[in-house]
């Protein structure tokens, strides 16, 4: 497996001011930004190829890895109307590139990379990064039997839940040719604002989805100030601490 997919269309609106002028994948952890960090810990897991998706403030990101592709092979999808659409629209407009076995990245995923050595570790073909422990309602929640994924989204009551997808799969060819076509029924139903885990929910109950605990490794995905606080610490533990087990 060596191509990712990570999709950085958003605005980040949470985050203003910070994101009134940058995209949020560019917000500066040290001296790295987001998706820095994030193509730094791609390219050292063997990853060779990575498209984004990107639409608000497309061209800042583009000029920002002129400088630096981390011997990456980078191209890039727009999505023209990022401002009313949502991760299922930006995925699909990459559907194309969902014809072979692909990592999945969220954009604003700060992480240690034996998070995704685990998922490529996984004997598993397809598997998604979750995060035991309390989660809130705003988190992308999963419910889980026996190391598989029976439903997912962000409506799963806490209590019931088996812990977070924090934004980070591997996805097999196979898995792909039925992703393909739920995120075309979740499009083609105007329902373009919704986030990618509904098409995945129903793929569910046709193919073995597996979970893969992350709990022990630093993580987080960053949607509001204090996430960004938070990922500027886990960065640094990350860079200069212990920063968590091999996977």
């Amino acid at each position: 497996m060596d191509k990712a997919i990570i999709l950085d269309a958003g605005e980040g609106k949470r985050l203003r001011p910070l994101t009134k002028s940058t995209p949020k994948c560019l917000l500066k952890l040290n001296e790295m930004t987001i998706l820095e960090h994030q193509l730094s810990n791609l390219s050292k897991c063997g990853i060779k190829e990575v498209v984004l998706v990107v639409g608000y403030l497309a061209n800042r990101i583009l000029r920002r890895l002129e400088k630096n592709n981390f011997n990456l092979k980078l191209r890039f999808i727009r999505n023209p109307i990022y401002y009313k659409t949502n991760t299922v629209y930006s995925l699909w407009l990459a559907r194309n590139e969902l014809e072979e076995d692909i990592v999945y990245l969220n954009g604003d995923v700060v992480f240690h990379r034996n998070v995704l050595l685990r998922l490529l570790n996984s004997e598993q073909d397809t598997c998604l990064a979750v995060k035991r422990g309390n989660v809130g309602e705003e988190e992308v929640k999963v419910k889980v039997e026996s190391g598989v994924v029976k439903a997912i989204g962000k409506e799963i009551p806490p209590k019931s839940s088996y812990g977070e997808f924090i934004g980070i799969a591997k996805f097999s060819k196979k898995f792909n040719v039925l992703l393909i076509e739920k995120l075309s029924e979740v499009v083609m139903e105007g329902r373009i604002n919704a986030f990618f885990e509904s098409a995945v929910e129903r793929t569910l109950e046709s193919y073995a989805v597996y979970a893969i605990d992350v709990s022990d490794l630093p993580c987080t995905e960053v949607d509001t100030l204090g996430d960004l606080n938070l990922a500027k610490k886990i960065y640094s533990l990350i860079m200069f601490g212990e920063g968590g087990r091999n996977g």
